[in-house]
């Protein structure tokens, strides 16, 4: 092996271990005591903080497996390195030769094997069934000792998986039968790319640790051009191959626009529902009035028989799923949803294919033409049905996090009920003890906000979904915000 004198520093190693450092999910692959002499004498377990606290550590970091050495150094290593300097490997550029940085790669995972292979071998013949009940993950200092080729720890294996791009998330193919003009060659030179734009990422070491590839085909795809092609998904699904963990979080995808113009201010909320209590509305519809602060209002006959039973048709065509509550942020700032039982009803978002309906444009242009929002400002159709029994408990349709997202806070909730119940299924506004009977056709319009302040909430509109006691309810969510809701939809930045 080459030898270097004291003093010489391997800067692409450091950098390329500092990165993992921050990603404890990768690290654990890698960084394991069964191939690394343990520089700063504690346990594996307690390594990661004995990183950032000892500045002995922090000079080597960890010493990794033969193949990350040999990602990153030309002359692929024979055996273990050990803690001095002396014996690390002479550093290159991958920046400015990828395809020799693949070769060294390549040259290691054949030159290497043979001895690696030997000398690492599992102990005990259990080691097959502990990986199999989740042992390498939950044990992992025991079976990196008893099962590292069980444990895919052994230093052959990760030169193929760092081959590979397993520090990058998934695991990912080279060649695909789909994808025959992109070669193994293109994708390893793409996997050696990414690495390197992702050593060099300035952004929160939080949201970096989550930026991963999350297909084994982003890599091929990103080769491919789909990052273009297909930016909703690739760039969210496939950030690091796409190079794109900028636009990871929300707000890298769907920046706020300042200048952005609301769709109701001051006062705009009043004169809405006042004009729909006017000429010529009252001489087309059958409007009533339930509340005037806050205003509730029901408009009879707002959508046809033939329209309300196509819309439960379109229900049962894009599948009715157990209807969620939002659930908590995740790391890109977009929030999750879960099923609770404060809600049993079950409900279709009218979108792709549905979005396009005949009757379902007609009917949304409608309601943008009588509320005088535009019609870009609204969600897609959701879809429900409540059997016997089912029900949602009180809540509130504003949803306070939007008010810094792009499309704002919902500040309009039209709600249409699609067939008649035979008993049960009304809407309560708790606060006003107001209650809606479903009937097909109609429409019940309440705000989310306030008037003299449109972004901020309507306590007072808290309202339940009360329990059908006997049929099905069938009915339709359109939901209004200040601002473009369908544009940060298409990115992907909703909920």
């Amino acid at each position: 092996m080459r030898q270097q004198g004291v003093g010489h520093s391997c800067q692409n190693l450091e950098a390329t271990l500092a990165s993992l450092a921050k990603r404890p999910t990768i690290l654990n692959l890698y960084c394991h005591h069964v191939f690394t002499i343990p520089v700063c004498d504690v346990p594996f377990e307690t390594k990661p903080q004995a990183m950032t606290q000892n500045k002995n550590c922090n000079r080597w970091m960890w010493i990794l497996a033969v193949g990350l050495l040999a990602l990153e150094c030309s002359t692929a290593l024979e055996g273990t390195c050990t803690a001095q300097e002396s014996n690390m490997g002479t550093c290159v550029n991958s920046a400015s030769n990828s395809s020799a940085t693949s070769s060294a790669t390549s040259s290691a995972t054949s030159s290497g094997s043979s001895s690696s292979s030997s000398d690492c071998q599992d102990k005990t013949s259990q080691c097959s069934y502990w990986k199999e009940v989740g042992e390498c993950k939950d044990n992992q200092a025991f079976m990196a000792k008893r099962c590292p080729r069980s444990c895919h720890l052994c230093a052959d294996q990760l030169q193929d998986e760092l081959v590979h791009g397993v520090d990058l998330g998934e695991r990912q193919l080279l060649t695909s039968v789909n994808f025959p003009d992109v070669t193994e060659q293109e994708s390893i030179d793409r996997i050696v790319a990414t690495r390197e734009y992702f050593q060099n990422l300035k952004m929160n070491e939080e949201i970096k640790t989550f930026c991963i590839n999350k297909n084994d085909g982003c890599t091929i795809w990103a080769v491919a051009g789909e990052c273009d092609k297909n930016p909703m998904y690739m760039k969210t699904h496939c950030s690091p191959a796409c190079m794109s963990c900028e636009l990871f979080t929300v707000e890298g995808r769907c920046p706020i626009d300042r200048n952005a113009v609301p769709a109701w201010k001051e006062g705009d909320l009043d004169a809405m529902f006042t004009r729909l209590i006017s000429e010529p509305f009252l001489s087309q519809y059958d409007v009533q009035v339930w509340s005037m602060d806050p205003w509730v209002v029901t408009i009879e006959n707002l959508i046809s028989k033939e329209e309300a039973e196509r819309l439960i048709e379109l229900g049962g065509v894009r599948g009715y799923e157990r209807s969620k509550d939002v659930g908590s942020r995740k790391p890109d700032g977009s929030y999750g949803e879960v099923v609770t039982d404060h809600r049993t009803s079950h409900n279709a978002w009218c979108q792709s294919g549905c979005r396009n309906d005949t009757h379902v444009k007609a009917v949304k242009q409608r309601l943008s033409e009588i509320t005088g929002l535009p019609e870009i400002n609204s969600e897609d159709l959701q879809l429900l049905r409540y059997e016997k029994g089912q029900y949602y408990k009180s809540h509130h349709d504003y949803i306070a996090h939007n008010i810094d997202r792009q499309q704002g806070v919902r500040i309009l909730t039209v709600f249409l009920y699609l067939n008649d119940v035979e008993a049960g299924g009304g809407t309560h506004f708790n606060s006003l003890n107001i209650t809606i009977t479903p009937k097909q056709g109609r429409a019940l319009l309440w705000p989310s906000v306030l008037n003299d302040k449109p972004h901020d909430q309507d306590w007072r509109t808290f309202h339940e979904a009360l329990p059908v006691e006997l049929g099905v309810k069938y009915g339709a969510n359109a939901w209004f915000h200040q601002f473009d809701y369908q544009t940060p939809s298409s990115k992907g930045c909703i909920l």
